[in-house]
């Protein structure tokens, strides 16, 4: 998994397109149409934590886990202004949740941070992870890429972004053998009048299937409720769809209920 630790000065910037007030509105519309037992969300991989800040405005009892410091860091900051101490913000490894069990309602992974799981040891690892934390009929939520926007559409770069902080040029290379997606960045942030300065980062990400999906959801303790194509609320993904919305819920094993 990638420390985001150059990439973290910039995200906010590159990101500043998406509109989190809706990707929030989003979320909460799923949990209140699935029905989850509480609301005390645990938000896997925050980043730089501002879903996590939304969805705590929205009403949730929000925890957000980043195994990287920088991007922490930076939601901590942002935290503060809204309310959420430091206690909300934990250096931690989604397959190694460091929680009591049930002390969660909603589990969720925005912004296809199951992606970045190497394989399907690490997926079943997270999951098990997940489920130890759910109370039992909590809801999990999670968007992952679909293999067109990672066989197609990221590899017809290389794409460059910029903001006010400095520019991001990455490109992405697909291995149809292994279902790795790799993501070259070189990344150039402004330091003072004409000073620039250079670094390079290397992310990857991993196809899952939803056929593996399902597997690993049902091998450790979830009912899979939906796959949507992201941001609606109903329908099927089609040969283009870029990103799917996964809910599941956690089975209530007093009541064999899965």
């Amino acid at each position: 998994m990638p420390s985001y630790s150059s990439l973290a000065l910039l995200y906010d910037g590159l990101m500043a397109e998406v509109d989190y007030c809706a990707w929030a509105r989003y979320i909460d519309q799923l949990i209140r149409q699935y029905g989850a037992p509480g609301r005390r969300l645990l938000d896997l991989g925050c980043g730089t934590g501002t879903l996590t800040i939304n969805l705590h405005q929205a009403g949730y009892d929000t925890v957000g886990i980043d195994l990287s410091y920088d991007m922490l860091a930076i939601a901590a900051n942002k935290g503060m202004a809204a309310g959420l101490g430091i206690e909300h913000w934990r250096a931690m490894d989604m397959r190694d949740l460091r929680f009591p069990n049930a002390s969660f309602d909603v589990v969720l992974c925005a912004c296809d941070g199951f992606n970045y799981l190497a394989g399907e040891s690490d997926l079943n690892q997270a999951l098990a992870a997940t489920a130890s934390v759910l109370a039992p009929d909590g809801l999990l939520l999670f968007d992952v890429h679909t293999k067109y926007k990672m066989q197609q559409v990221f590899t017809a770069g290389p794409f460059v972004q910029e903001c006010e902080a400095g520019i991001c040029i990455w490109s992405s290379q697909f291995d149809t053998d292994t279902e790795d997606l790799v993501h070259e960045m070189t990344i150039f942030i402004h330091q003072q009048n004409e000073l620039w300065r250079r670094y390079e980062e290397v992310h990857r990400q991993h196809y899952f299937s939803p056929e593996v999906i399902k597997k690993a959801l049902a091998a450790n303790g979830f009912s899979l409720l939906a796959v949507l194509p992201w941001g609606e609320v109903f329908g099927n993904a089609t040969a283009t769809t870029e990103r799917l919305q996964y809910i599941a819920r956690r089975c209530d094993d007093s009541l064999a209920k899965c």
